[in-house]
């Protein structure tokens, strides 16, 4: 009889370690299973709730202060202007001015510039303040290199210190972006 007992014992004993070897599988599938769920979950709201903004955004008319664009949705509160850098009379500011080179030789530069705001009172701003916004940006592209301009990071980074500028030139007054329409390097 005890030899009976024995069996079912060992029986038990080697039933319960296989439950116990199948069961830290079963917790590893199921929470790997759980952990794809939310991170496709996660990438789904990101996706999805992201990208209306962007989109909002319809052409307008030119006008005289340097144009603007309105936003396409009526529901819509906040419009987006742009706004062409122009001079005293009107007429599109072109930015030219030589940088540095690797190996010395004269490098120029030229480029139109494009301003995003969500004020739609920006364009008399920006025309008054013309000459120092032009002063910024001619001292701090003089100070560039040949080789800063070059990538979309060199250019990222250009765009971002034109920013910068741009909104010390005009303070109180801020743009939201700077978009460069037109950029020419003449060897």
């Amino acid at each position: 009889m005890s030899d009976d007992n024995d069996e079912i014992d060992e029986e038990d004993a080697e039933g319960e370690e296989g439950k116990k070897k199948g069961l830290p599988k079963i917790v590893l599938i199921g929470g790997l299973g759980a952990v794809i769920l939310l991170l496709g979950a996660a990438a789904a709201f990101f996706l999805l709730s992201g990208g209306e903004d962007e989109h909002a955004v319809a052409e307008g008319e030119h006008g005289e202060e340097g144009g603007h664009y309105e936003s396409a949705e009526a529901s819509h509160s906040d419009a987006v202007y742009y706004y062409d850098l122009r001079d005293g009379d009107g007429t599109e500011e072109t930015i030219t001015t030589n940088i540095r080179s690797v190996d010395g030789r004269p490098v120029i530069v030229q480029f139109k510039l494009t301003f995003e705001s969500s004020r739609d009172d920006l364009g008399p701003v920006l025309e008054e303040h013309v000459d120092p916004i032009m002063d910024q940006f001619i001292v701090f592209l003089r100070e560039l290199r040949e080789d800063d301009l070059y990538g979309s990071r060199g250019m990222q980074r250009v765009r971002l210190e034109l920013l910068r500028r741009v909104n010390l030139a005009i303070e109180p007054a801020q743009v939201d972006a700077v978009w460069i329409q037109e950029f020419i390097i003449v060897d």
